[in-house]
């Protein structure tokens, strides 16, 4: 048996348990890994609440968490590349039924699994994938960026800080919009200007925005477009129905485009997000461990997080 933070039904955080659960088992192309960290993100609470249902309820009692970072257990059939006592990190697909990694171990695919570099801490691998991997595939969409502005809402959340710094690593100017208590923050990761969200509406007229990658995932297509360039592009982590109605229609409106970012875990996608750590980007996280992750969960619910929320196993 092993300690887990588990589902053991769709509903709210009354849904969620700490206790035992069976240890899983790799099978073929699959790897196990004794969990050293694991971080919260928004879709395990989307799940929890019955996203994807048909799929992602299949075996409950289950753990979710999609990031994880650890040491190799155990090989399934067919696997090379990896051996017990490897440090690695990378992602379960729990959209898709998958059991996560909020517990003391996990099985993952090995094509989903990575080395960690030298110098990484768990905490640091266990909060990037996720968060760096999304943020990546939405600023690729906006083509390059040397020169143009950037504006990022929620610049100080998990995908957003990500999103922040490698805009500015690509050569943008960064206007990072946030709580006036996340200022600093912001400048400190980069940020050329800061906009607080409760003073400014970044949609009204008078300013426009080469890219405006939305972070929060609360302005929409049909309001940000006001203040796209003639050519601009709105990207969101979290679609609502105007942004996905004109995506599946070819996303562009009076030259204005919109792009949604899904995380991509292809190797190159990892050795991409590695280049950029080891060019300087930061993970910015604060850590519980396993036993309290309900109460992590209400911190990263409640929507003040700063960067990523990590939880740690012994």
């Amino acid at each position: 048996m092993m300690k887990a933070f588990y589902m053991t039904r769709f509903g709210g955080p009354e849904v969620m348990e700490y206790g035992d659960l069976p240890e899983p088992t790799p099978g073929k192309g699959e790897v196990l890994v004794d969990v050293k960290a694991s971080s919260v993100n928004p879709v395990d609470w989307k799940l929890r609440g019955g996203m994807m249902k048909f799929v992602a309820g299949r075996g409950l009692p289950k753990p979710l968490g999609s990031d994880f970072s650890g040491v190799v257990r155990a090989l399934g059939p067919g696997v090379t590349g990896f051996a017990p006592g490897d440090r690695v990190y990378g992602a379960v697909a729990t959209m898709f039924g998958r059991p996560g990694a909020h517990a003391e171990r996990v099985v993952a695919r090995a094509k989903d699994t990575r080395r960690m570099p030298e110098g990484w801490t768990f905490e640091q691998g266990a909060a990037l994938p996720v968060a760096a991997l999304t943020a990546t595939a939405g600023l690729r969409k906006c083509g390059d960026l040397a020169g143009k502005t950037v504006l990022v809402n929620g610049a100080t959340g998990g995908v957003g800080h990500m999103a922040l710094q490698i805009a500015k690593a690509r050569g943008a100017r960064v206007v990072a919009v946030c709580s006036a208590r996340n200022a600093e923050l912001a400048r400190s990761l980069g940020a050329d200007e800061v906009l607080d969200y409760h003073q400014v509406d970044v949609t009204a007229p008078g300013r426009t925005w080469d890219v405006f990658f939305d972070a929060f995932g609360q302005v929409g297509f049909s309001r940000a477009a006001r203040a796209l360039a003639a050519s601009g592009v709105y990207i969101t982590t979290l679609p609502g129905p105007d942004s996905v109605l004109r995506s599946a229609l070819g996303g562009v409106l009076g030259g204005k485009r919109v792009g949604l970012a899904y995380m991509r875990s292809k190797p190159e996608d990892y050795a991409e997000l590695e280049r950029l750590i080891q060019g300087g980007v930061k993970v910015v996280l604060e850590t519980f461990p396993l036993e309290r992750a309900a109460e992590a969960f209400a911190v990263c619910e409640g929507g003040k997080v700063r960067g990523k929320v990590v939880l740690t196993v012994p």
